[in-house]
């Protein structure tokens, strides 16, 4: 298990490694075209900004935020792949700063073709902005160890530990499970023993029955008048 979550977490940083290797080698004087990109979006966001508000957006180098997206890219990928939260923040930052002005379907009609490709890149981006929080949110809420006092001294507790006590209070259940099915066995059994007891005695009963009905209806059947002699009545 152990490996295979190693090389989920190198697969699942491998599009941010990628991202930020292309960025590094595109850079040269200029910041390259990951800077000439994020001019324009960032002229737009700063057009909108400035006609809601009135206020202008300072001018700030863009070669500078582009090596900082490329740092955090490859800094937090690394940290991330050795199972560490910080590495994971790192990458959430990223994503939460680049996704909004990266992907701003927002500022083109529904009907063009790039509303579309820019909506589907929002989308997977925050499909990784959501892989990440939950990552974060399972490493806080199962934490390694736990803290135990034993006789007035602290001893760890690790997850095998409390797999193995899980494991005996599981067998201990069975067991006790185990002990109440063979007594209700035994009632059974001794239930059936009875109910064979009252059959027997049910037929005794009946062949009793049978037998006096016999000897009533013999008792009650009329006797039968003998023949008169022809020469009584000459």
């Amino acid at each position: 298990m152990a490996f295979l979550s190693f090389v989920g977490r190198v697969l699942f940083v491998s599009v941010f490694v990628l991202s930020a290797w292309q960025e590094f080698k595109e850079f040269g004087v200029d910041g390259g075209s990951a800077a000439k990109t994020l001019t324009l979006k960032l002229n737009n966001i700063s057009n909108h900004f400035t006609t809601f508000t009135g206020l202008q957006v300072p001018i700030f180098e863009i070669k500078s935020l582009v090596a900082g997206a490329i740092s955090l890219k490859a800094l937090g990928s690394f940290l991330f792949i050795f199972d560490s939260t910080i590495g994971a923040t790192l990458l959430i930052l990223h994503q939460l700063i680049t996704t909004p002005v990266l992907y701003d379907f927002y500022n083109y009609d529904m009907e063009k073709k790039k509303f579309h490709q820019l909506l589907i890149g929002f989308t997977q981006s925050l499909s990784l902005l959501g892989g990440l929080l939950f990552f974060v949110g399972m490493k806080n809420s199962i934490p390694k160890r736990y803290s135990i006092p034993n006789h007035g001294t602290e001893t760890t507790k690790t997850f095998r530990n409390v797999r193995d006590e899980h494991i005996e209070h599981m067998k201990d259940e069975l067991k006790q499970a185990r002990a109440e099915s063979e007594i209700m066995f035994e009632k059974l059994k001794h239930t059936q023993a009875r109910l064979n007891e009252t059959q027997e005695e049910l037929s005794e009963c009946y062949q009793e029955i049978t037998r006096l009905t016999r000897e009533l209806n013999e008792n009650l059947r009329p006797q039968t008048k003998r023949p008169m002699r022809e020469g009584w009545f000459r």
